[in-house]
């Protein structure tokens, strides 16, 4: 019984069903993506982190995907090798990459990156069990679509205008390695023919969330009308079509080599990055259709005339051009009163700020970053507690001395001037009186060292005021606070 459902599956793979392709049949395709994430997001493969046996598994298996598939190697093989360095050890990481002549004699000069990272983050033990991140959704769920559509334009070459790589990136959990490192020293493809990327990553949870984000839609001039002509067509709900590029993902280092790039994204609705992201999970019928737009789309955009990047995305590029963020931020330390005539200082109490940052990235060296907040802040007193309630807004400018704005991981010092008005305070159960005894506005700088991870915001703020808290004649006493900041950017 069991030699002959292997000897049905073999027949469902080799031949076509009452007259389609494997491809043109949803149900095939849906086995087809659970049997690829079934293996890629296994406790055999131990996560596929860097270095270990369970990444070269993975490696090994796109690297036969493609092969039967009969794409052409990057090389002798499928294999792109680099070297990386974590902390004392030399590691070996490795792109698959294959592609596709195209079938126009002009076009197939031009090149179309279809990819997807197939690393993760491995295992750790958790006493002497092994708690394993399989990353089903991250990105096993990317790498079977981008197999799958290898498998599609194998069989369909005479319908691709201009060459397509597909490409399985290594190292992106690690801080995007793969990628820049075929942009920097891949000896097989001209980085100026390149015209489009496409990066598939997490593309497992269309029915959570509803909608398929295709983030870098609009650095491609007139992007955003195929893609969502051809979804709409499809009954696809396209989100996000941004045309700055998605930094967090295998589109970064394209983007900033100029190439139009488009993060394929279905959100972080699964357990992104825990040990619960498991290939039973996930939405494969969703998968499938996300995989048959992809068809169709890339179809198109491999045969239209030109592909260029849109006047948005271009302006982008430049030197000095100009970027927009925005987020959420909290403070929490203490702060004190100082007094400068006096040997002594107040002792510090508990205090903490709340509200939204927004970003204006000048180019790569400088960010400029107001800030509006809610500030409970006070000091020790003679009589007990002192404390103000406060709208805070810090502008500050922040440095970026390794002049790359886009990475993953941006570390700077920053500076800069607030303005705080006081709208309500008690010293010990005593209100404040603000007409005569205290100034209900103050003037300071603040200053510090900060760095973004990814969307993640951290810094130590120290803010120092300028302006004498108090009114009275015969005393003088100014604000000091030490914060330990926590940001988010959308």
């Amino acid at each position: 019984m069991k030699k002959l459902l292997l000897v049905l599956m073999a027949l469902v793979f080799l031949f076509p069903v009452n007259g389609k392709t494997q491809n043109d049949d949803p149900f095939l395709l849906v086995f087809r993506l659970k049997s690829h994430l079934s293996f890629l997001a296994s406790d055999s493969l131990e996560g596929r982190s860097l270095g270990s046996h369970g990444k070269i598994m993975a490696k090994n298996y796109i690297a036969e995907q493609f092969q039967s598939f009969g794409l052409q190697p990057y090389d002798d093989d499928y294999f792109q090798d680099f070297e990386l360095r974590i902390q004392l050890v030399n590691i070996l990481g490795t792109n698959v990459v294959g592609y596709l002549p195209g079938a126009d004699p002009i076009l197939k000069d031009e090149f179309i990156v279809i990819g997807a990272h197939y690393d993760h983050l491995g295992y750790f033990f958790r006493g002497d069990e092994k708690v394993i991140y399989n990353g089903a959704d991250d990105n096993a769920s990317g790498t079977a679509a981008v197999i799958e559509l290898a498998r599609y334009f194998s069989e369909n070459r005479e319908a691709i205008g201009r060459s397509i790589i597909f490409i399985a990136f290594d190292a992106e959990e690690s801080g995007l390695i793969g990628a820049k490192r075929f942009i920097n020293e891949n000896t097989t493809f001209s980085t100026s023919d390149i015209r489009l990327m496409f990066s598939l990553d997490m593309v497992g949870m269309y029915s959570s969330h509803k909608k398929l984000d295709m983030r870098g839609s609009g650095s491609l001039a007139g992007g955003v009308k195929l893609f969502e002509g051809i979804a709409s067509n499809q009954g696809i709900i396209t989100g996000s079509t941004a045309a700055d590029i998605s930094q967090y993902t295998d589109t970064g280092p394209f983007g900033d080599a100029g190439i139009p790039s488009i993060h394929v994204f279905t959100g972080t609705r699964s357990p992104y990055h825990k040990p619960e992201d498991t290939w039973d999970l996930l939405d494969y019928e969703g998968m499938a259709e996300i995989t048959k737009f992809l068809q169709e789309l890339i179809t198109e955009l491999s045969q239209v005339p030109e592909l260029k990047p849109s006047g948005q995305f271009a302006a982008l590029q430049q030197p000095g051009a100009v970027r927009f963020d925005w987020g959420i931020v909290f403070n929490i330390g203490g702060s004190h009163q100082y007094y400068p005539d006096e040997f002594y200082r107040a002792k510090s109490v508990f205090a903490f700020s709340t509200g939204a940052f927004g970003q204006v990235h000048l180019g790569k060296r400088f960010t400029i970053q107001p800030e509006i907040l809610y500030d409970n802040n006070g000091s020790q007193s003679p009589e007990g507690i002192f404390r103000r309630h406060e709208i805070t807004t810090p502008l500050n400018l922040q440095y970026n001395p390794a002049n790359e704005s886009n990475e993953m991981v941006r570390a700077f010092p920053f500076i800069g001037p607030y303005y705080s008005y006081t709208f309500a305070g008690k010293n010990n159960l005593d209100g404040l009186n603000y007409d005569d005894l205290y100034d209900d506005q103050e003037w300071g700088v603040s200053m510090g060292i900060g760095m973004d991870i990814m969307k993640l915001q951290m810094a130590f703020t120290y803010r120092q005021g300028l302006t004498n808290i108090s009114r009275s004649p015969d005393k003088e006493f100014y604000y000091k606070g030490l914060y330990f900041t926590m940001g988010y950017k959308f």
